[in-house]
């Protein structure tokens, strides 16, 4: 019943880093957004599955390419990583949120314009105010189109079109009241013509008539 002992030191040193169970991983794409995916896994030679973790946050909304790094950690601390592209590709332009503009009508100018809104589908709805490289006021007579440009963030852009209509209906309205009578014994010689002013820019117009001067018939000529 004699006995001895002995002892003997057995150490577990794990140093192999799990490895990815998929070669590579497949792109993640979307035209707004893309949530958070199902993580990738690896297998590790002491632990079995290893469940991959990232810093990245989702959902990505960043246009472009966005790389997520995908980490696999053993019970050891042994680690290693695998990537994935995250693609956000907006190729959707803005919806003009009424099917078309009223026109616009003003005397002698239009001044102001209310831009239009539309909306997109990554953006939200009226977050898009449109654009116009006309210049206001507008005095031109007649009908000017005005094209209105909705761009979203990506650059995508679609445009819609107003018709600004400036009349004038006003009459000139003459300087005097009352023209002074021209009187002479034999004749009347042309006179410097009267003007009157007009309510579309305050512009002079001269008086014109068919009459022919000199006016030699005796009596009153109107």
């Amino acid at each position: 019943g004699n006995s001895s002992t002995q002892t003997q030191n057995v150490i577990i040193d794990d140093v192999t880093a799990p490895v990815a169970d998929a070669a590579s991983l497949a792109d993640l794409t979307g035209e707004c957004s893309v949530a958070a995916p199902t993580a990738p896994t690896a297998s590790d030679n002491c632990d079995g599955a290893i469940t991959g973790t990232t810093t990245t946050t989702f959902p990505v909304t960043t246009p472009g390419t966005t790389v997520v790094t995908w980490t696999f950690t053993d019970a050891a601390g042994n680690s290693s990583t695998q990537t994935q592209n995250v693609i956000i590709d907006d190729v959707t332009a803005p919806v003009a949120d009424v099917a078309s503009l009223a026109d616009v009508t003003g005397e002698c100018s239009v001044t102001v314009l209310t831009p239009p809104t539309a909306s997109d589908n990554c953006d939200g709805a009226g977050s898009i105010t449109g654009t116009t490289t006309t210049t206001l006021p507008i005095t031109t007579l007649g009908t000017t189109v005005v094209t209105w440009t909705y761009t979203d963030a990506a650059g995508n852009s679609s445009t819609q079109t107003q018709n600004v209509i400036v009349t004038d209906t006003g009459v000139p309205a003459p300087d005097v009241a009352n023209l002074p009578d021209l009187t002479d014994e034999c004749s009347v010689a042309a006179p410097t013509a009267p003007t009157a002013s007009d309510g579309c820019g305050g512009t002079t117009i001269t008086g014109t008539t068919t009459t022919t001067f000199p006016i030699t018939t005796p009596g009153t000529t109107v």
